[in-house]
């Protein structure tokens, strides 16, 4: 049996001058009764507003990162889904958390309604399963995936399915497959329209597919050079808004394919997306502290004569994660939510610079006095540390990984769409000079082992030696799912390399012969990132999780595991680890970063930033 400890939490209503979120939302929700709204989180949080004041009634809180909330029909109960691989069922009115389903042993992506006794949640382990709120049993329906189960969506009379396998499935009431749908390219969405008909499907290729039952394809909407996230249904059916990587929320016409109106803002964060059913606003998904309500024009038509009409928004509230840090000597760099560059210590000083969209990453020059960094609209960025410009690049895809090679003279830059770029760092300037496209996924993290080659690591589930010049040295396998982070150091006479995954583990290779030393086990959610270090004169290897801990790996000059230990201080997941000379140094969403200092069984962690 699956057992899980649950400390069950009844909300919090909001603090005089207090934000909703910490954090981005990665959800949001309208009530059919048009009285609520609802957004979850990557700090665990889930917010009731009130519709008409739009100001927040109540807080609840799930112990990881929120991926869902979806009302029930009536309106008086909202159901939320969490890493935390739970479902938690609220009182809307009152914010009393009346049911708890954790019967999956993974994480719990999405949720849908299939009446008010009734719902269906779908998980990381690739099933979709039906709960009767009645008893708060499951029932035996299953529905099923070959790979992770992304979205649920539910008709009066059938049930939407996508996973990371590429399918759509749609399935009757009593879980019997009716249809599967594959698709050019894996689907993050999946919407019903509301007489449930069509189905609008949000694929990795930049576009919505609209689908009727049987598979027919009735059409393509877009094409986005972005990864298009999230999709939902005006009520009359006339329209689709489509929320894309491109920070933008658009609304097109599904008769003509034309884009009608488009919201424009470095901080819109449109994973996720709804549609009032009264028609009037749109809501949206941010890195701010606060959703965006986007007000539909009146009369929306289905061509446009003239210009679209484009609303550029600006946060009125920012959030404090940090997303990446870099060290070098004696300073410590930051990438954070709220779009700028910090360097820590007593007085954090931001750097001015950047687009207003989050910061993904930041690094150090080895010795030139400079800082680079990478935002989710795809700016890359250098300045001094004093905060003079220097030099940019506009790319069109978010940027997840900047990195400076160790001579100083290269920079490698990786994004969401998987393409590896070198640049040349010639008189101020980057000169574009050798593209690698091996990866089948996003480039996660990118690293380099000496000034000719490079580490990459992807969401396809390999690290890849790179020259370069682009050529494929070497490529590790072996991980179950997406690798976050990668490092690689020498141990005596071996270079050894560290990849650390969504699959909760950490596997050591040889670089050189490909053969795996060890696997490493400890964290209890997925692992986000490691960093090679030297402690004490040992190699020791420094991770750090979802769940909330780092951790401590020492080893021999034999390459073999002699030891570990946890360092325990933040209040939300882990997103960058590093080293400052012998000192681990950690970063959260909670937006605090420690450097630790360590002492035999001993460690101190002192607040650098936050």
């Amino acid at each position: 049996m699956y057992e899980m400890d649950i400390s069950v939490r009844h909300a919090t209503l909001p603090q005089q001058g207090g934000t909703p979120h910490a954090s981005p939302q990665t959800c949001v929700a309208f009530s059919g009764d048009n009285r609520w709204f609802a957004t979850g989180g990557y700090d665990g949080r889930v917010v009731l507003y009130d519709r008409a004041t739009g100001q927040p009634r109540w807080t609840g809180q799930h112990h990881r990162l929120v991926n869902g909330v979806r009302f029930a029909p009536s309106g008086d109960r909202l159901a939320s889904v969490s890493a935390d691989k739970t479902c938690q069922v609220w009182d809307t009115r009152t914010g009393q958390l009346v049911n708890v389903l954790s019967r999956q042993p993974d994480d719990l992506n999405c949720v849908s309604w299939l009446s008010d006794d009734a719902l269906v949640t779908v998980s990381q382990d690739g099933t979709g399963r039906v709960w009767d709120l009645t008893d708060g049993m499951l029932r035996d329906t299953v529905l099923s995936h070959a790979d992770h189960c992304m979205f649920v969506d539910a008709s009066a009379d059938a049930v939407a399915t996508c996973g990371e396998d590429a399918v759509i499935r749609i399935w009757d009431l009593q879980g019997a497959c009716l249809a599967e749908l594959g698709q050019a390219g894996h689907a993050e969405m999946c919407r019903w329209s509301p007489d449930g008909t069509i189905l609008a499907a949000s694929c990795d290729d930049g576009h919505v597919h609209l689908l009727e039952r049987d598979g027919e394809l009735l059409g393509k909407i877009g094409p986005y050079e972005t990864a298009v996230k999230s999709v939902a249904w005006s009520p009359d059916q006339r329209h689709v808004a489509i929320g894309a990587y491109d920070s933008t929320v658009r609304i097109w016409s599904v008769s003509t394919g034309e884009e009608l109106v488009r919201w424009s803002g470095p901080h819109l964060w449109p994973r996720s997306l709804d549609w009032a059913p009264d028609g009037r606003h749109l809501i949206s998904g941010t890195t701010a502290a606060a959703p965006a309500l986007l007000p539909v024009p009146d009369q929306l038509g289905d061509t446009v004569h003239g210009d679209v009409e484009t609303v550029e928004l600006t946060p009125t509230t920012t959030t404090c994660g940090v997303n990446h840090v870099s060290s070098h000597r004696d300073v410590i760099a930051l990438g954070c939510d709220d779009g700028g560059v910090w360097l820590a210590g007593s007085t954090p000083r931001r750097l001015p610079g950047g687009d207003g969209s989050l910061v993904n990453t930041v690094s150090l020059h080895p010795h030139a006095g400079l800082v680079a960094a990478g935002t989710f609209s795809g700016l890359v960025w250098v300045c001094t540390l004093e905060g003079e410009p220097v030099a940019s690049v506009r790319r069109l895809h978010p940027i997840n990984r900047v990195a400076w090679s160790p001579d100083g003279n290269r920079m490698a830059v990786a994004d969401y769409e998987g393409t590896l770029d070198v640049y040349r760092w010639q008189d101020g300037a980057l000169v574009p000079e050798t593209a690698y496209y091996g990866h089948d996924g996003a480039v996660k993290d990118v690293s380099w082992v000496d000034d000719q080659r490079l580490l990459a690591v992807s969401t396809d589930r390999t690290a890849r030696l790179i020259s370069s010049d682009g050529a494929l040295l070497r490529m590790f396998t072996g991980h179950g799912e997406l690798i976050n982070s990668g490092s690689v150091t020498r141990i005596g006479s071996r270079e050894v390399l560290a990849t650390a995954s969504r699959d909760r583990t950490v596997r050591i290779h040889d670089v050189d012969t490909g053969e795996l030393l060890t696997v490493l086990v400890g964290h209890d959610e997925s692992v986000k990132a490691v960093a090679w270090g030297h402690c004490d004169g040992r190699p020791v290897l420094l991770t750090g999780g979802y769940d909330f801990t780092a951790r401590l790996w020492w080893f021999t000059d034999t390459a073999e595991l002699a030891g570990s230990r946890r360092l325990e201080a933040h209040a939300n997941a882990i997103s960058s680890v590093t080293w400052a000379g012998s000192d681990p140094v950690t970063a959260g969403w909670d937006g605090r970063v420690f450097r630790w200092s360590i002492d035999g069984d001993d460690a101190r962690p002192q607040v650098v930033f936050g």
